[in-house]
C-alpha cells in the first residue's frame, strides 16, 4: 500500500521533471536555430522566458525560479559571456512570476501577456546593463528599438500561439498525476 503510493508520487514527479526538461530544452534548440535562421526580424523570440513565465505562473514561485534557473544555465553554457548571468535573470524572473499565481486561470491569456511583457522588459535592460552598459556603449534609445522592443512584440506572438500548447501538456501531466492519486486508493 504505501510504497506504491510513494513510487506513484514519485513516478509523476519524475514525469513532470522529465518533460519539463523536454520543453526546456526544445525551447532552447527552436529559439537559437530555427527562428534565429528565420529571416523575418533581426531577432528572435524569447522562448526560454516563455516558458520560464508560463511554469513560474502555473506552478508557482519554486517552480519557476527552477525552470528560469535551468534554461538560464543552458543560455549561459551555450552562448553566455559570463557563467550564470541569464541563470541569475530568468530565475529571478521565474520566482517573481510565482506572485501571480493566485490570480492566473488557465482560461484567460491576458495575465500572460501582461506578465511576459514586463519579463520581456526587465530581461531586455538587465541584458542592456550586463552586456552593453559596462563595456561602455550607452545608446538606450536604439537599443530599445531595435533589440528589445522587437523581442518583446516577437516574444508575445509566439506567447499567443503557444500558450494553448503549453496548457495542454500541463493539464494532461495534472490529470496523470490525478489518475495515479486516485489509484492509490483503489
Amino acid at each position: 500500500g504505501r510504497n506504491r503510493q510513494g513510487a506513484g508520487a514519485m513516478k509523476g514527479i519524475v514525469s513532470r521533471v522529465v518533460v519539463t526538461g523536454i520543453l526546456i530544452l526544445a525551447a532552447f534548440l527552436l529559439q537559437n536555430n530555427i527562428f534565429a535562421a528565420l529571416p523575418l526580424i533581426c531577432t528572435t523570440p524569447n522562448l526560454l522566458l516563455l516558458v520560464t513565465v508560463s511554469f513560474g505562473l502555473l506552478h508557482g514561485k519554486l517552480t519557476g525560479l527552477a525552470v528560469g534557473f535551468f534554461s538560464g544555465l543552458l543560455m549561459d553554457m551555450f552562448g553566455g559571456t559570463l557563467l550564470g548571468q541569464y541563470a541569475l535573470i530568468l530565475g529571478v524572473l521565474g520566482y517573481g512570476c510565482g506572485f501571480f499565481t493566485p490570480y492566473f486561470f488557465l482560461e484567460y491569456v491576458t495575465l500572460p501577456m501582461a506578465v511576459c511583457i514586463g519579463c520581456e522588459f526587465v530581461y531586455g535592460f538587465y541584458v542592456y546593463v550586463t552586456g552593453f552598459l559596462i563595456r561602455g556603449r550607452l545608446d538606450l534609445p536604439f537599443y530599445f528599438t531595435t533589440i528589445i522592443l522587437p523581442e518583446t512584440i516577437y516574444t508575445v506572438v509566439i506567447l499567443v500561439l503557444v500558450y494553448r500548447f503549453l496548457m495542454f501538456v500541463n493539464r494532461r501531466l495534472d490529470e496523470a498525476a490525478k489518475r495515479r492519486s486516485a489509484e492509490k486508493f483503489d
